[in-house]
């Protein structure tokens, strides 16, 4: 008896042991398997989310070559022949531009006619000021910006009057120098003196004030370097030098009864003789420039597309050549927006 008690005293009862070492091995495994588990569930949202992205693109692109296939087709068209205006289907195309369904997403399109804006790399001082005034910009300020534009622009480092060259841009951190050169993007407006983004953006409506359109909105640098006045907003056209009482003639003319521009009652101008006809007398000066401006067609034309599929968005900014029927791509962004 003593020899079998010594030996349980000896080789206690493991039993316990093992089963906590189980539960060990059980818990071990099924943290293993939650972790696979998670990181399969991962990779699958992260595949999906892949497949939408890449099928929104392709809408994106889509919607491209929907707007390339309206400006061929306008172009070919007897009745749009010679003019481009808002209420032509390349411009105003609820079919094939709002939330027009392909597969299993939508594409959103907008085109914007390039000379409806003013070629900024031809702009003079009298319309830049002119502008800046219209902009709310005061009149020290819009002759500072006025003539630090065309600094930057021109080949020499002569400072102008208000201007701004490279000395004073490489007394500002970071330093950097005047191009000399016109600009390739409006963008290249904000690293010019007294151009602020406010400015530049644009500003929102509020309860006492209209919105107010930006720089952004107002200039190109991809055009013939004309500008449209069948597509031309009146912010433009008063640039151009039109006063109020004339811009007013031209809206009435061109956007129809309803005044609204892009429906079936526009009556677009078909030449710049009937435009000039429409506003009356001009002052020769302000004539004498307009006339090396104006235009009635376009040829450079911004498409903004936009593919969705299951909440992700693709977005492709896209400015096209046209050339009687031939497009030309000049320019193309890929933007990524928020899912």
């Amino acid at each position: 008896m003593r020899s079998r008690a010594s030996s349980a005293e000896r080789f206690p009862d493991n039993g316990g042991v093992a089963i906590v070492i189980v539960l060990w091995v059980v818990l071990v495994l099924s943290l293993l398997i939650s972790g696979f588990a998670f990181t399969m569930h991962v990779e699958t949202q992260v595949a999906s989310y892949a497949r939408k992205e890449l099928k929104a693109e392709m809408l994106a692109r889509s919607g491209v070559e929907v707007a390339r296939m309206q400006l061929i087709l306008g172009a070919l068209s007897p009745t749009n022949s010679g003019f481009d205006a808002l209420n032509q289907d390349w411009s105003t195309n609820e079919l094939l531009y709002v939330d027009h369904e392909l597969g299993d997403g939508i594409f959103n399109v907008k085109v914007t006619d390039e000379e409806s804006k003013i070629p900024i790399n031809r702009a003079t001082d009298v319309q830049l000021k002119r502008l800046f005034g219209l902009l709310g910009a005061d009149p020290a300020d819009g002759d500072v910006i006025t003539d630090s534009i065309l600094d930057w622009i021109d080949t020499d480092d002569l400072t102008r009057l208000n201007g701004a060259e490279s000395d004073y841009y490489q007394s500002l951190s970071p330093p950097y120098r005047a191009k000399n050169a016109p600009l390739d993007r409006v963008e290249e407006l904000l690293l010019i003196r007294g151009v602020t983004p406010e400015l530049y953006q644009g500003t929102p409506a509020t309860d006492t004030d209209p919105a107010r359109p930006g720089l952004a909105e107002v200039f190109t640098t991809m055009s013939s370097g004309s500008i449209n006045v069948n597509t031309a907003s009146a912010i433009v056209l008063q640039a151009l030098g039109l006063d109020e009482a004339q811009v007013q003639a031209v809206l009435s003319r061109r956007d129809g009864a309803d005044g609204i521009p892009g429906t079936e009652d526009d009556l677009p101008f078909h030449s710049a003789e009937e435009f000039f006809a429409a506003i009356g007398n001009l002052d020769p000066a302000t004539k004498l420039t307009a006339q090396a401006l104006v235009t009635v067609n376009s040829s450079f034309f911004t498409v903004k597309s936009t593919g969705e599929v299951g909440g992700v968005k693709r977005t492709i900014l896209a400015t096209l050549f046209r050339n009687g029927a031939k497009i030309q791509t000049v320019m193309w962004r890929e933007v990524r927006e928020g899912t």
